[in-house]
């Protein structure tokens, strides 16, 4: 892996990262203001957001070995 490939991985991670994060915030809020609708959409996203998270960290061991 490159340098410039390195930071990008990086990069990308950190976004995965606070996307998850404020699905976890939109979340509580909409659990807070009693819109199930709202959460249940909100949860399907997080899962798609941590499941782009962790392929960050997949494709990164890849580089490692």
């Amino acid at each position: 892996m490159d340098q410039a490939e390195g930071l990008r991985s990086i990069f990308k991670r950190q976004q995965c990262i606070q996307k998850v994060r404020d699905y976890h915030q939109q979340i509580r809020e909409a659990v807070a203001h009693g819109k199930i609708q709202k959460v249940n959409q909100l949860l399907s996203l997080l899962e798609a957001a941590q499941l782009q998270l962790e392929a960050t960290y997949d494709q990164s061991s890849k580089w490692v070995h």
